[in-house]
């Protein structure tokens, strides 16, 4: 069976990436007249965030807010938490951050301490330093159901390759509850892992080297945004053809949704990623406005001097599933523009 051909405009999705995501995608209007918040993170200009950022042009249209953007481009630990610094130096009415790793977590504990309400989006370390709450995916969960998915489609036995960019946290809570999930309920073998680096680039690299390593492998699971991109477009450059392959994979790169419509990746487990954006911006805005009245709930007599949180500790997405059934509805064309 010929391997299917994968469309030109995948190309150009690799293409837009970290460099030329800015000239490639709308970056978030700062028009709003009510409050000001900062979303202070590393990754800025990584393609998984197209969607949070959609979710956060929404809220500024809903609430009337402007929401900044501050951080470096790529994949930076120590500029990573410097945003978070810089954006208490501005004083603004709220923080949204994440944290893929531990590095903000001193900067978010000194917001705090200076009252600059900080919500943590996406991923989270065992201390948070003290944020209201995390918005986001269980990320256990959300290993567990990738596991659910492969057994689904591919059967409760085979050869397994994970790919993902191990180290990041959310990352490795995912590989944690797929592993814990497999050895449970199937018969499923992981033999091999390879560390993509969450870049499509890296991501390609480590596929081939996978395919290669690996030939009697049955399944493949991509655990980050670039994962499954490098897995199809390895395939492609490979000139391999893996449609006899389970390949389960996460989020929703445009070359992802394309490669479900070809039939060359089976299915993406992804977080709502616009929702968490949203309900960030949200949340901070029910804490400041008094007529809402988050912050003073009856938790307490004072939420503030008995040092109560008056927040849920976190709030979970769950997952959905984009296969062929409804992929179009996902594609980024067929996307609202606020």
């Amino acid at each position: 069976m010929p391997l299917p051909a994968v469309r030109s405009s995948v190309r150009r999705a690799v293409l837009c990436g970290v460099a030329a995501l800015a000239l490639c995608s709308p970056t978030l209007a700062q028009e709003g007249k009510g409050r000001t918040y900062i979303y202070a993170s590393q990754l800025q200009g990584h393609p998984y965030l197209l969607d949070s950022l959609l979710g956060m042009d929404y809220a500024q249209a809903k609430f009337g807010v402007t929401v900044e953007r501050l951080g470096p481009q790529g994949w930076d630990r120590v500029a990573g938490a410097e945003a978070v610094e810089q954006a208490i130096a501005r004083k603004p009415d709220g923080i949204i951050t994440t944290l893929w790793e531990p590095g903000a977590v001193p900067g978010i504990r000194r917001a705090m301490e200076q009252g600059i309400p900080v919500v943590v989006i996406e991923a989270v370390t065992a201390d948070n330093g003290g944020a209201l709450t995390f918005i986001g995916l269980d990320n256990y969960g959300a290993g567990e159901d990738t596991a659910k998915g492969l057994i689904k489609r591919g059967g409760e036995t085979g050869k397994l390759v994970v790919s993902g960019n191990w180290g990041a946290s959310n990352t490795d809570a995912k590989l944690q509850g797929l592993t814990d999930y497999l050895a449970a309920h199937s018969k499923w073998e992981i033999v091999g892992r390879v560390d993509d680096k969450a870049t499509t680039s890296t991501a390609i690299d480590a596929a081939k080297t996978m395919f290669n390593t690996y030939p009697d492998l049955t399944g493949v699971v991509g655990l980050d945004s670039s994962s499954g991109s490098g897995i199809c477009l390895a395939a492609e450059e490979l000139d391999k053809d893996i449609a006899d392959l389970t390949v389960i994979v996460h989020d929703r790169e445009d070359a992802v949704l394309e490669c479900i419509d070809d039939g060359v990746i089976d299915a993406t487990i992804i977080n709502k990623t616009a929702l968490q954006a949203y309900m960030s911006v949200q949340m901070l805005e029910a804490y400041n406005d008094e007529k809402v009245g988050l912050a003073d709930v009856p938790i307490s007599a004072d939420n503030k001097a008995a040092g109560v949180n008056p927040f849920p500790a976190a709030i979970y997405m769950g997952t959905e599933v984009i296969d062929k059934d409804n992929v179009k509805h996902f594609m980024r064309a067929n996307l609202p523009k606020f």
